[in-house]
């Protein structure tokens, strides 16, 4: 069972959530999207096998995006993405269906990111997962800088009154992605097969984003937070061929991490594939068994 809610954040901007509930008082998972996803984006896979294991789940648009309020809209700002973490957990642990003494955060590419930082503060969260998690904003700094000029105007323009600068997020075809020339801010052919996934689904989406997201990318570095999870036990779900967030990355980032920590590699695959397909079957599996050994 289902439903659709809001909640309020520190700053007063109303984020859109939906509660799949598992019974009263039952331990829950807090999940948001990635950089440009939407709650309604395979999350509810995620929740249906969540709930079927006794977990209530609590999953949330991130602000500027989807059916939360937040401008300007189609923007990433990770810091403030990170402190709704901490909103979300104070709403939803007043929530019948949720047991605040075990609430976990979930988070999948910027937002596996964000829980890191956001669990590494708030100590009352039980466990963390993160999914192809966006440990640095080294990844995103050559970009930024190559594009700084029109960035620093773009910012200019807008305190102007003016419109922001909106870019592509994943190329439009795979011989855009193949050709070296695209300028999307995730370049990645798996990220087109990763859209052909969601036409498939009839799911609606958003093809651009701010270029200042670039910006607020770089300054985020959730690897600074990684020690200090402990002694709360975090899982990393990593794909073997992520091109986003190179694979290495993340392995070091988790090799910094104190215990207890639980990683799983998913063989030949890359940062879109653990959503969906018989890479989603290997991910959520290792999910519940991570879950089962805390709740057991």
């Amino acid at each position: 069972m289902s439903r659709d809610i809001t909640f309020t954040t520190f700053d007063n901007v109303k984020l859109a959530a939906t509660v799949y509930s598992a019974g009263e008082k039952r331990p829950t998972i807090i999940m948001s999207q990635g950089f440009s996803g939407l709650r309604k984006h395979f999350l509810p896979d995620f929740a249906e096998r969540f709930v079927a294991a006794g977990f209530t789940t609590f999953t949330y648009d991130n602000r500027c995006w989807g059916d939360s309020e937040g401008v300007p809209r189609n923007h990433v700002d990770p810091i403030l993405q990170t402190r709704d973490y901490f909103d979300a957990f104070n709403f939803a642990k007043t929530l019948p269906d949720v047991d605040p003494e075990n609430i976990i955060y979930w988070g999948s590419s910027m937002s596996g990111g964000n829980v890191i930082a956001a669990a590494a503060i708030n100590k009352s969260v039980k466990a963390v997962i993160a999914q192809v998690p966006f440990v640095t904003g080294e990844v995103m700094r050559e970009p930024a800088a190559f594009l700084w000029d029109t960035l620093s105007q773009d910012r200019a323009n807008v305190a102007g009154g003016m419109d922001a600068i909106m870019a592509s997020i994943i190329p439009k075809t795979e011989e855009e992605a193949l050709s070296g020339k695209s300028q999307a801010m995730l370049n990645d052919l798996n990220g087109v097969r990763f859209m052909k996934e969601m036409d498939r689904r009839g799911y609606a989406y958003e093809t651009k984003a701010t270029l200042q997201s670039l910006i607020h990318a770089v300054s985020h570095e959730p690897r600074a937070a990684i020690k200090h999870i402990t002694p709360r036990p975090m899982l990393f779900v990593v794909a073997e061929n992520d091109a986003i967030i190179p694979t290495h990355t993340q392995l070091q980032v988790f090799d910094d991490a104190s215990g207890p920590k639980k990683l799983h590699v998913i063989k030949g695959v890359g940062h879109f594939d653990p959503y969906y397909g018989a890479p989603f079957e290997e991910n959520i599996k290792v999910q519940l068994e991570f879950l089962k050994d805390i709740f057991h």
